[in-house]
């Protein structure tokens, strides 16, 4: 086994044995390890343990006190998908998404609609949130016309990439196993004998076919290990003939020795861990502190007499009663070391450090791009993974589908042919936006510096407008055009009836 495998198998039987996780064994390291990652991630790593106010288990004959570790945390603060949201928001979310442009203003035309109709955008967002626990995959389909995008995650599933393209999929198996309720409410039919056990559920992409397999329990793979093959699901199977695997593995960071890039919140487990259970333990703290403990000094002068709060108690000469009660400092310290933890662990993934409330006063874009240049050093890398390595492949491959001919799309033309074929994706650039939404300031000063460039013949009036094209919704660069030198022709002219016609401002002071 060599290293890297050693330490998967530790993160695994590190984090099963701590939380008490039923991990199947029969899966691969890979796939223990993405699904505890993902666990962590939507903070249900901790489901299997006793409830946070449970103290003791057991019957009344023999209670065993239950150990803070093995409770529930009272408090989930769930930094891993505080960091994933922002950073993703950063990537693909409001004013984020880039501009696809073409080498021609019909080719971007062309880009806009094909990215409104397979709604792109809120599909890579949902690639970005699914691929932050270390990859993500990306189907393309034609159903009736028109192109549909898939997100799967990619823990029960195993890619075979092409030796001379190593970024390109010619094989894509997922298996997984499942209840038999859960194939059943699919359309699967399965007998009563077997409505209790776990069958498998198997389905492959290659360069021709998407084949789906029928669900086949556990107890037939092992009688047939080694001969043992699947039905095919004639009915759910179909032919493409695409030339390719139509899908695209998207690595969170790129490695090529690894099936996975790395996940985002991996490095700051522990420490997600330990901010939980310290929240919890604060949250303890309070709640004694408002209920205090009674101590009472020689209770034999009570006389077994109940206690009742709100009542006073007699308790003669040398009787005394005080509550056990917490110095308010400890909760201070617990705050202090919480905080702290929170400042390591985002300094670690390089996640949002600026605490708004020492923001006095509105920041320019770029002063807040130097505030949080950790997180925008993150989301840069991201870019490249997402953008270029993802979002630009998923586009090569619709426009190879609409280049073959083989499907009739609902944007073809009345004579059968496709502007998607005659884009290709060399030509195609991704124009990514500014880190954060100038302010009237920044668009005072870019106005200013673009009429200066205009004015001193440093750059076209085309080439200014492009630049502001996508800020002010404009589609038709050349159609804008138009507009602008219409309304500057009857802008500079006089009315009908005036007997001539003048251009420029007057001088009123010679009339």
């Amino acid at each position: 086994m060599n290293f890297m495998a050693q330490r998967e198998m530790t993160f695994v039987d590190r984090m099963s044995s701590r939380f008490g996780l039923d991990v199947d064994r029969n899966c691969s390291y890979r796939e223990q390890h993405l699904s505890i990652l993902k666990k962590i991630y939507n903070g249900t790593i901790y489901d299997n343990l006793a409830p946070w106010f449970s103290e003791y288990s057991g019957n009344e004959d023999s209670d065993s006190y239950v150990p803070l570790m093995k409770r529930r945390p009272g408090v989930i603060y769930g930094i891993p998908k505080i960091i994933v949201n922002e950073s993703v928001a950063m990537l693909f979310g409001e004013g984020h998404f880039p501009f696809i442009r073409g080498k021609c203003q019909e080719e971007t035309r062309e880009l806009q609609k094909i990215t409104n109709e397979c709604n792109i955008k809120s599909k890579m967002l949902l690639a970005a949130k699914k691929g932050a626990i270390g990859s993500v995959c990306i189907l393309i389909k034609v159903l009736n016309g028109k192109f549909y995008l898939d997100v799967l995650d990619t823990i029960h599933l195993t890619p075979i990439f092409d030796f001379q393209e190593p970024s390109k999929l010619i094989k894509l198996t997922e298996k997984i196993k499942t209840r038999a309720e859960v194939l059943i409410s699919k359309g699967y039919s399965i007998s009563e004998e077997d409505k209790n056990k776990f069958f498998y559920l198997e389905r492959e992409w290659n360069e021709t076919e998407e084949i789906y397999y029928l669900p086949y329990s556990e107890e037939e793979e092992k009688q047939n290990k080694d001969s043992f093959k699947p039905k095919i699901d004639k009915k759910r199977s179909c032919i493409h003939d695409f030339g390719f695997a139509p899908a695209v593995w998207i690595k969170n960071t790129e490695d090529d020795q690894k099936i996975d890039g790395e996940c985002i919140f991996e490095n700051i487990v522990d420490i997600c861990i330990e901010i939980d259970y310290q929240l919890s333990q604060l949250g303890r703290l309070l709640r004694y502190n408002s209920d205090p403990t009674l101590v009472v000094k020689d209770p034999s002068q009570m006389q077994n007499k109940e206690i009742i709060k709100g009542q006073t108690m007699d308790l003669g000469e040398n009787g005394d009663a005080f509550y056990l009660e917490m110095d308010g400092k400890i909760s201070e310290a617990v705050i202090n070391y919480i905080r702290c933890l929170r400042e390591f662990a985002l300094e670690v993934v390089r996640g949002n450090r600026a605490n708004p409330d020492k923001i006095s006063a509105i920041h320019s874009g770029k002063a807040l791009q130097m505030l949080n240049s950790n997180l925008i050093g993150l989301v840069g890398e991201m870019r490249l993974f997402y953008g270029e390595n993802g979002l630009k492949r998923i586009l090569g491959m619709i426009f190879d589908i609409a280049r073959s001919g083989k499907y009739k799309l609902k944007t073809d033309d009345i004579s059968g042919n496709n502007k998607l074929a005659n884009i290709f994706i060399e030509d195609v650039s991704l124009e990514w936006p500014d880190w954060y939404p100038p302010t009237p300031q920044d668009d005072l000063q870019e106005a200013q510096a673009l009429q200066n460039y205009v004015g001193a013949e440093i750059i076209s009036k085309e080439s200014a407008l492009n630049i502001i094209a996508d800020k002010y919704n404009i589609n038709d660069v050349e159609n804008e055009l138009t507009k602008i030198e219409t309304d500057s022709n009857n802008s500079t002219s006089v009315p009908s009836g005036s007997g001539k016609v003048t251009r420029g401002p007057q001088n009123l002071e010679g009339e």
